[in-house]
């Protein structure tokens, strides 16, 4: 698995990535705002094997994501469909990823807090939250909390209990881009689910928060599709 993400990596520095979010769109996501969410993701997860592949592949095309609750609270759902070769041999993987925040300040452009899950398989999904993770392990996940105090500083945490649960997701049309080998297709639509995670400090565990968001009306979703033969 390690070597198909650094391959799926490389092989998109090739593929140009666009979104096409409108001022229309009540969930449309303001560039700062996006903004201050990567900075606080590539801050807690710079080590993480996934995480360079999730960047590459997905944030690009992340411009609209769903108020959930009665804070101000986003969601985005993100489903991987792998499905390529790679030294001959068949590759599939499917994973799915939830990425969360709330209380984003303008003026500081900072967000005081980051949920980002991550579990196996696509919807339904029923995992177990821990503090490693296989996209090759059915009923496993893993997830991050991390806050961004005003002046920028993050502190992280790490999950050791919860679990992550989506029931359905719909997609419509898909939009197609190659390069490196690969065929890219992305497909917006809705995902709906829930999770509750608790989670203790990177790297001392002396301390723990728990939190949950609950999108079974639906929140909005892409799905990553990705076919062709790796290096």
């Amino acid at each position: 698995m390690r070597r198909l993400l650094l391959s799926l990596t490389t092989c998109a520095a090739v593929i140009a990535a666009c979104g096409d979010a409108g001022s229309v769109d009540p969930d449309a996501i303001d560039t700062g705002e996006m903004t201050a969410v990567r900075r606080a993701l590539d801050s807690a997860l710079v080590d993480d094997t996934l995480y360079p592949t999730l960047a590459v592949f997905v944030f690009p095309y992340i411009d609209r994501a769903s108020f959930v609750g009665t804070d101000s609270s986003r969601v985005v759902g993100i489903e991987f469909d792998i499905q390529a070769t790679q030294g001959g041999d068949s590759v599939r993987a499917d994973f799915t990823a939830v990425l969360g925040w709330r209380g984003y300040d303008a003026n500081t452009r900072t967000v005081d807090s980051v949920f980002f899950i991550l579990g196996a398989g696509r919807a339904p999904v029923d995992d177990s939250l821990r503090t490693r993770f296989s996209p090759d392990t059915a009923g496993t996940g893993t997830g991050f909390v991390i806050h961004q105090a005003a002046d920028s500083s993050m502190t992280a945490w790490l999950a050791r209990g919860g679990h992550l649960r989506t029931t359905v997701s719909s997609y419509g049309k898909g939009r197609t881009q190659s390069g490196g080998g690969i065929q890219l297709t992305t497909f917006r639509g809705s995902l709906s689910g829930e999770y509750t995670i608790t989670a203790k400090s990177i790297p001392d565990s002396l301390d723990a928060v728990t939190s949950g968001q609950d999108f079974g009306s639906g929140a909005r979703a892409l799905k990553v599709q990705i076919r062709g033969s790796l290096p």
